[in-house]
């Protein structure tokens, strides 16, 4: 948030649906290269199963299910983004299509 000078009003987006704006969307981009979900500004298809892994390991149909949602996303994402941020746009809304369960939305 200080790199950006991103305020509590900018996290407020995030309770919606994405496209988010550039602040929140470079927060989440930050959010998901700390979660190993971005690695040299790109998506990572390991990263995300990864991350997702300890919250579906005990359930093989969730976990196959994540496993497409991460192939379907490495697929999907533009990884050419003009806009610094937009990446994280592009992964939320990609995992969002894919598996609505892991919206986190409050």
């Amino acid at each position: 948030m200080d790199q950006i000078n991103a305020t509590e009003t900018d996290l407020e987006y995030l309770r919606h649906d994405p496209p988010y704006p550039e602040k929140a969307s470079c927060i989440i981009k930050c959010l998901l290269e700390k979660v190993g979900i971005v690695k040299n500004n790109k998506y990572s298809k390991a990263g995300f199963t990864t991350a997702v892994t300890p919250l579906v390991f005990r359930n093989k149909k969730k976990l196959e299910h994540m496993k497409t949602v991460s192939d379907n996303c490495d697929k999907e994402i533009n990884h050419h983004v003009v806009a610094p941020c937009e990446l994280g746009n592009e992964i939320v809304t990609c995992i969002f299509k894919y598996a609505p369960e892991l919206h986190f939305k409050g």
